[in-house]
């Protein structure tokens, strides 16, 4: 995995410095996202049992990548999860497909695939492999600052984990630079 990452940085760096083409351009992106679950404590008619709807988790994420065209695009990211219910840390890093399904001169429409591997830096659990599928919104600006809102549904194999996987859907916004 790690060299198909690997070769995926070098493809993107290449193809960097060979685009003539204004559409062709490499991106960074930072987003910030959480996962959100039931209260079990929640009664309702009740004061100071607190809301109904809790985040269950914080992900951050940091993507490098490359616009092949208006449609595709390729990227890496790094990231780090904490799931606050199992006291789970976990480092992804993985490789990202894009295709924007609606694109507009002010705004695009996406749908995107990541593999990847999951390190976990505590003994509780091994490590494992990441899978994630989102669906997002990104809006262009005349700035090369862009916002981004995501959903995903994220899937952590964990071998010692009830059912051997954490699955889970977050909520993101975060900002990409082109």
């Amino acid at each position: 995995m790690q060299k198909l990452l690997l070769s995926l940085l070098f493809l993107s760096i290449y193809l960097v410095s060979e685009a003539q083409i204004k559409e062709k351009k490499p991106f960074f992106i930072g987003n910030i996202g959480t996962t959100f679950g039931i209260n079990q404590q929640f009664r309702l008619g009740e004061d100071d049992n607190g809301p109904f709807i809790t985040p269950k988790s914080i992900l951050l994420r940091a993507e490098v990548g490359y616009q092949f065209d208006q449609r595709w695009s390729g990227s890496v990211s790094m990231g780090y999860d904490h799931h606050f219910k199992y006291a789970i840390n976990s480092i992804p890093y993985f490789g990202t497909l894009r295709y924007n399904f609606i694109a507009k001169s002010s705004s695009a429409y996406f749908v995107d695939a990541s593999f990847g591997r999951m390190w976990r830096p505590s003994e509780s659990f091994s490590s494992g492999n990441y899978y994630k599928v989102g669906l997002g919104l990104m809006s262009f600006s005349s700035s090369r600052w862009n916002g981004l809102i995501r959903i995903d549904f994220h899937r952590k194999k964990i071998a010692e984990f009830k059912n051997g996987n954490l699955d889970s859907i977050s909520l993101g916004i975060g900002f990409s630079f082109f």
